[in-house]
Order: C-alpha cells, then sequence, then structure tokens
C-alpha cells in the first residue's frame, strides 16, 4: 500500500474511535487498533484484543504493509460494550521517538522496546533519553534486572505501554525484588 494512501486513512480514523486492522511487513497476524495520533513516521494507537483494550502501541509507519477501515460485528460489539467510553489517550508526543520516550519517561511506565524484524524484545524502565537512542534497564522472563543497554531508535519497530503485561510486571516485580 503505497504511504499516501496509509495516511489518508490513518486521518481518516485518528481521534473518531474508527476501528483499523493493521498488517505489518514483519507479523503475519494483523493487529486490530483505535488510531490516536500520528504523523508521517510514527504511530500512536489504542489496542483491543479479543473486546478489551490492552494497552497502547507506537509503530513506525513505514512498517505497515496495509491498514484498513473495519465496520463489522466486532466494532459494533466494543461500540455497545461501551469499550471506548473511559478511553484516555496518553498525553505522549510522537514527533519523534525521542519526544516520545521522553514523555514516557515522565509517566514511570514499564515499556516494551521491539525490533520485530529481529525478534528483539526488552521490558522494562526508560533511565535516559539520549539525541539518537534510549538508554534502558530490562529485565528477564524470570524478573532479574538486567544490566543497562543502549537501543538506538533507528532499531526500534514498536513500543508498548498500559497493556497488561507491563502493568502486572510493574505493579509486582518491585515488591519482589526489594
Amino acid at each position: 500500500m503505497k504511504k499516501s494512501k496509509k495516511l489518508k486513512i490513518l486521518r481518516r480514523s485518528c481521534g473518531t474511535y474508527d476501528y483499523c486492522e493493521f498488517d505489518f511487513a514483519y507479523c503475519a497476524n494483523a493487529r486490530y487498533n483505535y488510531v490516536l495520533d500520528f504523523n508521517e513516521r510514527l504511530c500512536l494507537c489504542a489496542c483491543e484484543d479479543d473486546f478489551i483494550l490492552d494497552g497502547f502501541e507506537i509503530c513506525r509507519v513505514k512498517d505497515i504493509e496495509r491498514v484498513s477501515l473495519l465496520d463489522n460485528a466486532t466494532v459494533a460489539i466494543n461500540r455497545r460494550g461501551g469499550l471506548l467510553d473511559e478511553l484516555e489517550a496518553p498525553a505522549v508526543d510522537i514527533t519523534s521517538w525521542r519526544t516520545a520516550f521522553e514523555a514516557l519517561a515522565k509517566e514511570d511506565f514499564f515499556v516494551i522496546v521491539q525490533n520485530e524484524y529481529r525478534g528483539f524484545f526488552r521490558i522494562g524502565k526508560i533511565k535516559r533519553v539520549k539525541k539518537n537512542s534510549v538508554i534502558f534497564k530490562s529485565f528477564d522472563g524470570a524478573g532479574v534486572w538486567q544490566p543497562k543497554i543502549k537501543i538506538p531508535f533507528s532499531d526500534i519497530t514498536t513500543v508498548q505501554f498500559g497493556n497488561r503485561y507491563a502493568v502486572y510486571w510493574k505493579k509486582y516485580l518491585d515488591k519482589i525484588t526489594s
């Protein structure tokens, strides 16, 4: 899909809570989102998973192979169920990865940083935001904190936050390891 067509659909859906299906170059499965903000490089979405909102994702527009607006039974169920009634868009400036990470660091979220082409997955805390990278402190699947790492913005495909996985880790990890 041409970039101009992707941007047209993102523009149409942004802030209207139109339900969108995203197909990414790096993922065989479609993702279903509500577009909250976008620009020519990044897109901020509320993620829907089986009739619940499950956090937020920032993705690169260039990785979107196809995006389409949906009007189906899922849309009707989400509307009737009031799924979006209490949705509050996070105050994240997606002008660039740098501005996005600066905003996320202020909120002290546990975030998931990924490069889905390479299978790179880190969950943890933003320690410092630099001009072209983020200093990140992550933990492994057993909850063991790892040494800080520098992640160049050019290596990031998606950032997720406010989802069940990250929220549960944040809720319990500090209590267990402190």
